[in-house]
């Protein structure tokens, strides 16, 4: 038994989300009011005991009690790993003296940052020489209870005053005072302070531990704003400036807001606005993204309404578009003209007046705030709007370059919401529909062309990777994974797959994509992603750590990163030992032959396996919610969602035709 499961063994799921949501027995399960999305009219979250896992009607939110943990307090799976094994406990692992020395390493600097807030805080609040801080503070109507929730400072104009009470009256060294991130190294020797003369915003993680700080000049000093540099605790693209205090803001609106500036993030908080947050001065990452989706998918973008706001939103909306969780060029776009990545995070844009950013929106008139919100902007309406802005479309020369611009979104939409947005460009261009059209098509035409070379220059690369049996890595996981016979279970093998061949992930979505089209219901219960499919803790976590990295290295997208790959490069940073050995043991699967080049047709039936079995289980839930419900219509929307179920189940076990020669060309190119 691996380390995962003993924890999930000890632990019974009902007390652990016991204690943070109200739960009522009903039959055999237990229901309550999702913590993930707004939810008081009828209790949408269900625990099942029988399966240790739970669901939620509402936003599709499921999983194991490590995701429950991770999700709802914002914690990577190290970190959730660590609190649930010491509450079964259960000792971990001993980490290597490596990593040790970097724990302490690390305790050391969060120990140093946390002193050095409550220095500043304190300059702010009493000493003279903070005054031109609070006179600042004073103007931006900032308050004392903003300032006290989020730690403001001040550092003095002064070369070395917070490195001689940090080094002096704390005992802290002047290299570790360095590694923080708050002196500087002379090149004649000695140290100074780096922020001089700042208003300073403490930024801290998710879970309120100060990591860095920013700071704001108040004279003429050069920059304008300052960030502690990158560090051991600090990594700008992995920190969103006030979400410690913002988690359960967002969760209530079930709605993250993202603006541009620290004083924006004051002044939203200071007015009730508690789901706003702000990247520190970069556009949104993959590390943001995956902060964000643990508490809410969906997202507003209120960046400045002027051209270099316009250019920040869309450099945030390709972060996003490359970050996605399933395919970093997918895209779908909803009825209402959203465009969603797989991630589920659907974005729209905030249009913000010209020449006022948030700050003084909010502060001249919070209401016009909440009507910019409910007007925010489908992503396509504002990609068509910021490419035409700076073109004269009465101009033949500026007529194509919208066209070269615009087309490549369009490609990416379904064929219904191609005719809507075509119709809109006619009127704004003055382009016939039929040519926009017309050149719509040659650009898919040489899209799918070089599709179709990438994918025949990935087999390759595989084929060559790969010759004959696989055979397991070198790396020390793998050898210790070899060392064991595990029990191979169907979702292992179609992982096993995956890892072994990553375009058959693309077969695999696209098998589970097409089998739901006429069932809308069953595709909100069971989802058409393979992260859905997977029920095993692991499973799940190395997919989802396969894909962040992914979204990290656009370069090697899922078609490329192999699961040797996923050994070599990714365990040391993303996987921890609980997961390397099983991700070690999955590569480390000898598939059968002479049957390997049938590997797409291997996982599809892998898949409809998983998904029968999926079924049933859903089929054997909701007959016990059936019977134990009191309301007549939720019993009846139940007995109707049964049904579904069972009509999805028959066509999923229909015969089909064989696969063997799709499986033999490439299915990239469909």
């Amino acid at each position: 038994m691996s380390t995962i499961d003993e924890i999930k063994d000890r632990l019974d799921i009902v007390e652990v989300i016991g204690e943070s949501v109200q739960l009522r027995k009903a039959g055999r399960n237990y229901t309550g009011f999702c913590p993930f999305h707004q939810n008081t009219r009828t209790p949408a979250f269900t625990v099942f005991p029988d399966t240790q896992s739970f669901y939620c009607f509402g936003c599709q939110a499921s999983g194991t009690v490590f995701d429950f943990v991770m999700r709802r307090q914002g914690l990577d799976f190290r970190e959730a790993l660590e609190q649930l094994a010491a509450r079964a406990g259960i000792e971990l692992k001993e980490r290597s003296s490596a990593e040790q020395q970097q724990d302490q390493q690390r305790t050391r600097l969060l120990e140093i940052s946390a002193t050095a807030a409550k220095y500043f805080n304190y300059v702010l609040l009493s000493l003279q020489r903070g005054q031109p801080a609070r006179d600042y503070l004073e103007q931006r109507a900032i308050n004392h209870q903003t300032v006290e929730a989020f730690q403001l400072g001040y550092s003095l104009d002064d070369w070395g005053h917070l490195l001689t009470y940090l080094t002096d009256k704390k005992g802290f060294a002047p290299e570790e005072v360095e590694a923080a991130g708050l002196a500087i190294h002379r090149e004649q020797g000695g140290y100074h302070d780096r922020f001089r003369g700042r208003l300073i915003f403490p930024i801290r993680n998710v879970r309120g531990e100060v990591v860095g700080f920013g700071g704001r000049a108040l004279g003429d000093a050069h920059p304008k704003y300052l960030n502690t540099p990158q560090t051991l605790l600090f990594d700008k693209s992995q920190v969103l400036y006030g979400l410690d205090l913002a988690r359960e803001g967002i969760r209530n609106a079930d709605a993250t807001v993202i603006v541009e500036g620290y004083v924006d993030v004051l002044t939203a908080h200071q007015h009730g606005f508690r789901n706003v947050v702000a990247p520190l001065g970069t556009s949104l990452t993959a590390g943001h993204v995956a902060l964000l989706k643990r508490l809410s998918r969906n997202v507003y973008l209120a960046l400045d309404a002027d051209a270099a706001g316009q250019r920040a939103t869309l450099r945030g909306l390709n972060a996003l578009q490359n970050v996605a969780d399933d395919d970093a060029t997918h895209q779908v776009v909803t009825a209402q003209g959203l465009v969603r990545w797989e991630s589920d995070i659907t974005l729209r844009i905030i249009n913000m007046p010209p020449g006022q950013d948030p700050d003084e929106v909010i502060k001249a008139d919070p209401e016009r705030w909440r009507t910019l919100i409910a007007e925010a902007v489908p992503v396509v309406d504002f990609y068509i709007d910021a490419y035409t802005a700076d073109l004269d479309l009465q101009q033949a020369q500026d007529q194509r370059t919208a066209l070269d611009r615009l087309l490549p979104l369009l490609a990416q939409l379904d064929s219904t919401q191609q005719r809507v947005y075509i119709a809109r460009l006619e009127q704004v261009i003055g382009i016939r529909a039929e040519l926009i059209l017309d050149l719509l098509r040659g650009n898919d035409g040489r899209r799918t062309a070089k599709a179709g070379k990438d994918s025949r220059r990935a087999s390759d690369r595989n084929q060559r990777s790969h010759p004959g049996q696989p055979v397991a890595t070198d790396s020390p996981a793998a050898q210790r994974a070899a060392r064991r016979v595990p029990t191979l279970t169907r979702e292992d093998h179609l992982l096993s797959l995956i890892l072994r061949y990553p375009s058959a992930h693309v077969v695999v979505e696209e098998l589970l994509t097409q089998s739901l089209v006429a069932f809308p219901q069953v595709r909100e219960l069971l989802g058409d992603t393979i992260e859905r499919l997977l029920e095993r803790t692991e499973n799940r976590l190395i997919w989802q750590a396969l894909k962040a990295h992914s979204a990290e290295h656009p370069a090697q997208n899922l078609h490329e990163v192999h699961g040797d790959f996923l050994l070599e490069k990714v365990d040391e940073a993303v996987l921890p030992e609980e997961l390397r050995e099983h991700a070690a043991r999955l590569v480390a699967i000898a598939l059968p032959q002479p049957q390997e080049y049938r590997y797409r047709q291997e996982a599809e039936r892998s898949v409809w396996h998983l998904r029968v079995e999926q079924v049933r289980r859903w089929q054997r839930r909701l007959s016990q919610q059936a019977n134990d419900q009191e309301d007549p219509e939720e019993c009846m929307r139940l007995l109707g969602l049964i049904s579904e179920l069972q009509r999805y189940q028959g066509t999923i076990n229909t015969p089909r035709r064989s696969s063997t020669f799709p499986d033999l060309r490439d299915t990239t190119e469909r």
